[in-house]
């Protein structure tokens, strides 16, 4: 019986978890799914597998020995696709950007030594089998995403929030799953997700090809009359077993206020460390409190986001995609705020909240000066300019030199 062969593997740098990718529309991406020990990580209903995983994380770097040479391998972006990419190096030899960790492995090892018949697994090589490398990928992930096979359909829940909604099993704003399959003849991402409504918009790359929206997922399934032999809440993920746990544990321990809780300065603290910092953002604000305690006192009830956040920001700090979207979503839901922007954010980097107990008059105005013209918006665009390749390559060397206690002497 054949044995692996081990090699000796370092993590010189865990890298980071990037909150448009690791749990973004992409998130599918961003994870190695694997099976472990079933009692534990693994759970099996009827026809339907739940299987956890391992992330990919940004930046995070390795080093494995082979024939007594060391292969630094990295992980970076690739911004047209959203997908990873892999660069290894080795004595100055770079395989350059590859799509894979075994294409980028093998490049480099072939320059290196000049054989091309070597083939070596990507996954052992970056150590995605070692099981100590693997607890420190994850020792500060606080939700790994759920990876739910249908049949042959793959569902990644990559978001979850929680509410009382009728028809939707517990699930609520923040609820966020993606799934692959046909529309129109040709193989296209749905993203499924929950705000006020259960939302479903399909894309062929970048292009948004449908959009509807209902009150369950059932609803809005059945309008578009695919993959009907299942229910819109299965393919939402919302009913496999162990994303119901997930929603227990975080109806459990989640906390919530009103806008009439505010002059609470203990509860809305909380529910910062709860909404913000367990999300692990690094960012210079200072003061939620200040944020809600000038909303407390206006008399008009709906705010313009993210004007509302230079409050609590420096006035020349450069928002990110992660500060704009989930989290501070997630910290205005949970202090009782309502999303009332009569737009799709597809196309608009502004929205509107109200504290309105009652959100119904706030949402009506709001609609109607939208379709007479009277709002100015701002289209959509990211004040995150990404650093060129050899930057972002010198930035994860850099990074895991400062992790790796030998230095660049010890490669």
């Amino acid at each position: 019986m054949s044995k692996k062969k081990q090699y000796t593997i370092t993590l010189l740098a865990k890298g980071d978890i990037i909150q448009d990718l690791h749990y973004g529309i992409h998130a599918r991406y961003w994870w190695k799914p694997r099976k472990f020990d079933q009692t534990s990580e693994t759970s099996v209903k009827s026809n339907q597998i739940c299987i956890k995983a391992i992330p990919y994380r940004m930046f995070m770097f390795i080093n494995c020995c082979l024939n007594d040479e060391n292969f630094a391998i990295t992980i970076l972006d690739n911004k047209q696709t959203h997908k990873l990419s892999f660069r290894c190096l080795c004595n100055g030899k770079d395989s350059g950007i590859q799509q894979s960790a075994s294409a980028a492995i093998n490049n480099t090892y072939k320059q290196v030594f000049r054989k091309n018949k070597t083939e070596y697994s990507g996954m052992v090589v970056m150590g995605f089998d070692d099981e100590i490398i693997i607890n420190e990928l994850l020792s500060d992930i606080l939700f790994i995403p759920i990876f739910i096979r249908i049949d042959r359909i793959l569902i990644v829940v990559s978001q979850i929030g929680i509410s009382s909604h009728k028809g939707c099993y517990g699930a609520g704003p923040g609820f966020l799953s993606t799934l692959i399959t046909k529309y129109k003849g040709k193989q296209s991402l749905f993203v499924q997700s929950i705000e006020d409504n259960c939302n479903l918009d399909v894309y062929d790359g970048d292009i948004n090809q449908y959009h509807n929206e209902g009150i369950t997922p059932d609803e809005i399934w059945k309008s578009i009359n695919i993959l009907n032999k299942f229910d819109g809440a299965a393919l939402f993920g919302i009913t496999n077993s162990y994303v119901q746990q997930e929603l227990d544990k975080l109806r459990n321990n989640s906390i919530t206020c009103t806008s009439n809780d505010w002059n609470d300065i203990d509860k809305l603290n909380i529910i910062f460390r709860q909404q913000i910092k367990t999300r692990k953002i690094a960012s210079p604000f200072s003061d939620w409190s200040k944020l809600f305690k000038n909303w407390y006192e206006q008399n008009n009830t709906i705010i313009q986001f993210p004007n509302i956040l230079f409050q609590i920001y420096s006035a020349n700090y450069q928002f990110q995609e992660k500060e704009l979207g989930a989290c501070t979503a997630a910290m205005f839901r949970a202090s009782g705020c309502i999303n009332i922007t009569p737009f799709t954010k597809k196309q608009h980097m502004i929205e509107f909240w109200t504290k309105a107990p009652d959100p119904l008059s706030d949402r009506d105005n709001l609609a109607n000066l939208y379709k007479s013209g009277m709002l100015l918006l701002v289209e959509k665009k990211s004040s995150f300019q990404p650093d060129s390749e050899g930057e972002i390559l010198w930035k994860s060397l850099q990074e895991a030199l400062k992790a790796n206690k030998r230095g660049s002497s010890g490669w």
